[in-house]
């Protein structure tokens, strides 16, 4: 599957892939921010990328610029059994700042409505990352507020805030 925005396509993750994950999973800010671990080897991204295609449930895409092919980074939609949709994302250091997360997480998130007819997305980030809170704010999360050691990173327990987006507060710019 492959979902495309004005200036992103969101494709799955493939053997290519690899290196550049390994890559961009040592920036400091990523592993502190996101539950990746810690440190990341290749062999991290090689399990990464076999999951993704042994589950065949594409909810995991690599962001592209659709003009020149430059991965930005990566995101996901996870459908779980017994609670609600959640998506995570990260962003590359050469490709932040330029509001690439904001229109990836705006592109699945419509897929999720639109075309899996989900009917919550929610979203965690480790307290201190504002700038994983300001693209969910941007994409039109409700933020709900502050959970107490609920996410994994590096190794521990974090507290981490919350939000959620209902499919009739989106998109975030109709209201």
């Amino acid at each position: 599957m492959i979902l495309t925005s004005a200036r992103l396509t969101l494709r799955a993750p493939e053997d290519h892939d690899i290196d550049w994950i390994t890559a961009e999973l040592q920036d400091v800010e990523i592993q502190r921010n996101t539950t990746v671990p810690s440190p990341y080897q290749r062999s991290d991204a090689e399990q990464f990328v076999a999951n993704a295609r042994a589950h065949d449930d594409h909810t995991t895409f690599v962001i592209t610029t659709t003009a020149t092919g430059q991965r930005a980074g990566v995101i996901s939609l996870h459908q779980h059994p017994k609670r609600a949709p959640s998506i995570g994302y990260w962003i590359g250091k050469s490709a932040r700042g330029q509001g690439i997360a904001t229109e990836a997480v705006i592109r699945i998130c419509r897929w999720g409505f639109e075309d899996l007819n989900l009917p919550i997305i929610t979203w965690m980030a480790r307290v201190g990352n504002d700038a994983s809170r300001a693209v969910a704010r941007k994409a039109g999360f409700q933020m709900e507020g502050a959970l107490r050691l609920r996410i994994t990173s590096q190794g521990r327990l974090r507290d981490c805030w919350a939000g959620s987006l209902l499919p009739e507060e989106f998109p975030p710019n109709a209201k």
